[in-house]
């Protein structure tokens, strides 16, 4: 690979697998194929382009005179090749004459010497260095079921279903180092890599708790922690999956494609500055005491206020763990936003359920074709990302992140869903 040194530009791919069919020794009727299997792997990867070698870059000439830069960042002559080493091993079971099949795996997957671009103090001429920054571990399962409620001569019925669980660790970062921010993102959060949690931790400011309960200062509004490094969330789910139902009845093909992910985080910068200015309904209703929440707070705040008083008093307790009974005002920022609140106040459950996909489709009959060289021919309508059936982030897609990189669990300024239809003819010769 020409963008790593010459002296570490090759790496190589080995590999072994084997399986072992124990289908073809057991005298089961009801059993079409048993495999187990197992394999071994590694693999590298080289380095972005210019990388390696300081350079400067022109700039505006002043003057007349040409003028160049040194890079923000720092190159690297010493960098390695990324290597990832996994091992996988699974279980594939096909019965009942493959009415009901089943793959089942176990995986888990090392990858060291990773080149990334690390922050560095601005004292040195520049704002990061690329490195390669140590090891990170994934090991999880998948499981998929295949099932065959019904089949008969002219109507079928497939189900698909699928589970995934993948557990990410940040194993070592460079000596010394014990967290790598990934980005730093409006709003005073960062995604980072961190020791010991896995890769893509978000962090930022958090509550102040007492016995598990929320700490309230004086003010009536929530303590907030003075550090920002605290672990608000992660970016990865708990586990993902999916069902997928097929159905066939003299040429007439319909499928339908949910989708499930459980858990994950991510912070919502349009919560941060919508519940701050008041644009949600959540920062609009009738308090406790029967009274619109933006009224006035009257009477003793202190105390909770008379019977006419706006506002709200906030669940959770004093430095000395007495209960709070303070009134604050719910008619301006401080209450619902950033302002007098944490970061840890706008992380929200990704989780969501979708239907993904919905597709029908004919198969023309053979008759219609029978003296053409055309052998088959269908006709075919798709959607996707139809329905959002269930979701716990407010008023947006929890799909719908900064990137595809490595900056995920942040969203800001987030477009509308927007459905895709599509129509298909497919002709075989």
């Amino acid at each position: 690979a020409s963008t790593l040194p010459s002296d570490n530009w090759t790496y190589t791919y080995p590999s072994i697998s084997g399986s072992f069919l124990f289908s073809q020794i057991l005298n089961a009727k009801w059993l079409d194929l048993g495999k187990l299997r197992v394999n071994y792997a590694e693999v590298g990867n080289d380095a972005p382009w210019a990388v390696i070698y300081d350079t400067y870059n022109p700039v505006a000439p002043f003057n007349g005179i040409p003028m160049v830069s040194v890079a923000i960042t720092k190159n690297n002559p010493d960098l390695l090749p990324e290597r990832t080493k996994s091992i996988e091993a699974g279980l594939e079971l096909s019965m009942f004459k493959n009415r009901i099949g089943l793959d089942f795996a176990v995986y888990k997957s090392n990858t060291i010497n990773q080149i990334q671009p690390l922050s560095v103090s601005s004292a040195t001429g520049y704002v990061s260095k690329y490195v390669n920054a140590g090891e990170i571990q994934n090991k999880g399962l998948e499981v998929s079921l295949m099932l065959t409620p019904v089949r008969v001569s002219d109507f079928s019925w497939d189900i698909t279903l699928n589970f995934a669980k993948n557990l990410n660790e940040v194993v070592y970062l460079q000596e010394g180092i014990t967290n790598l921010q990934l980005g730093s993102l409006q709003g005073g959060v960062t995604i980072n890599a961190r020791v010991g949690e896995p890769y893509g931790t978000i962090q930022g400011t958090d509550y102040v708790y007492l016995n598990g309960k929320r700490v309230i200062q004086s003010t009536g509004y929530y303590a907030i922690s003075t550090t920002s490094d605290n672990v608000i969330g992660n970016v990865n789910p708990d586990w993902t999956g999916g069902v997928l139902n097929s159905f066939s009845f003299k040429g007439i093909n319909l499928s339908a494609l949910i989708d499930v992910q459980k858990g994950g985080d991510i912070f919502s910068l349009d919560m941060w500055y919508g519940l701050a200015t008041g644009l949600y309904p959540e920062t609009d209703f009738i308090n406790d005491l029967g009274n619109p929440v933006r009224d006035p707070v009257t009477g003793n705040a202190a105390t909770g206020g008379d019977e006419n008083s706006g506002g709200v008093i906030l669940d959770g307790v004093l430095a000395d763990g007495s209960v709070n009974t303070r009134r604050v005002t719910g008619g301006n920022y401080r209450l619902f936003g950033y302002a007098r609140n944490p970061n840890a106040g706008f992380v929200y459950d990704a989780s969501y359920v979708k239907l993904r996909e919905l597709s029908i489709s004919y198969d023309l009959p053979r008759t219609l074709m029978a003296k053409t060289f055309i052998y088959g021919a269908s006709i075919g309508f798709v959607g996707s990302n139809l329905w959002i059936i269930h979701k716990n982030l407010p008023y947006a897609d929890p799909e719908a992140s900064q990137s595809a990189g490595n900056i995920q669990g942040w969203q800001s300024g987030v477009m509308p869903t927007t459905r895709n239809f599509g129509f298909n003819v497919k002709i075989q010769f």
